[in-house]
């Protein structure tokens, strides 16, 4: 990840960060996805940057445009636990349990990157 890449990344964790301090406030989470899809621009195949959205949009129920992302990050070689997290809280919404429980079980032995962080998921909801 380019130090441009990185930026982005940052920016993008601080207003999501900050969507979380504002719950009643969805904006954070809309500037945070313009910065990863800004990125994305530039380097439409960095894992990072997909995980991060990924997490986003699920964290504003997007999960269908989530999904895509994460799916693109695991065939581009993703090795972030977080990125299989939030491709399972995405598949929650039109997959089979059985399925997201698979793409779950897929990341369980890998770490998370610091970088990088996990979507909503409140299992009580369900």
């Amino acid at each position: 990840m380019d130090d441009q890449a990185s930026e982005s990344v940052t920016s993008a964790r601080a207003l999501w960060k900050l969507a979380w301090r504002r719950p009643m406030s969805y904006e954070p989470l809309h500037e945070a996805r313009a910065i990863l899809e800004n990125s994305l621009k530039t380097d439409e195949d960095d894992v990072v940057a997909l995980t991060c959205l990924g997490a986003v949009l699920c964290d504003l129920h997007l999960y269908a445009l989530a999904r895509e992302n994460l799916e693109r990050a695991v065939r581009l070689g993703a090795a972030d636990r977080n990125t299989f997290f939030n491709l399972y809280v995405a598949m929650l919404d039109s997959a089979t349990m059985e399925d997201a429980r698979a793409a779950l079980h897929q990341g369980a032995h890998l770490e998370r990157n610091p970088v990088t962080w996990e979507a909503y998921f409140d299992a009580q909801a369900m």
